[in-house]
């Protein structure tokens, strides 16, 4: 991809058939995990099939539920062929089970998210942690560096109540 952005125009780019956000990328992966476990024993697959997708999107709010809803789904068929073996044949696929634990669990932003927007947002991140970083450092002395606190103190709240109330959001989903 890091060729096709420096070396290409943007409309090859445009026009390209990889996937532009996770939610494709989960699409398209449930499409395989579904053949794979056709193919294969879910008991014996599926664990195989959900680790692959569980590192998708580790850095991100909720991811840590994400992937214990891959576990629990991973886990599944053993614990219903316990129980009764044609519990099994009303699940519904695992491609399924497997975009619905996304969108339950992480936000429309984190799964919509062009790898550019994630790009951008990292490298925000980053900046606005070397500012608190310069901020602790110099003790924030001055007129100049006064204002740059005030500011940065406004911007710190704003971004902790905008995120407040999307954990609030998904909490009442």
């Amino acid at each position: 991809m890091s060729d096709e952005l420096l070396y290409s125009d943007g409309q090859q780019l445009a026009d390209s058939t990889r996937p532009k956000n996770r939610m494709e990328v989960l699409q398209a992966y449930g499409q395989h995990a579904d053949y794979e476990e056709e193919r294969w024993d879910p008991v014996k697959i599926r664990r195989f099939i959900t680790k692959a997708a569980s590192q998708l999107f580790s850095g991100e709010p909720n991811a840590k539920r994400y992937r214990i809803a891959l576990d629990e789904i991973a886990g599944l068929p053993k614990k219903l062929m316990k129980e009764d073996p044609k519990l099994m044949e009303s699940q519904p696929p695992l491609s399924e089970l497997i975009l619905d634990a996304a969108t339950k669990h992480l936000s429309e932003e984190v799964l919509y998210r062009t790898p550019k927007e994630s790009y951008e947002k990292i490298l925000y991140d980053e900046e606005q942690a070397e500012k608190r970083l310069l901020f602790v450092a110099t003790g924030g002395n001055d007129a100049k560096q006064a204002e740059e606190k005030q500011s940065f103190i406004q911007e710190w709240q704003q971004t902790r109540k905008e995120d407040e109330m999307k954990e609030s959001e998904l909490n009442s989903m």
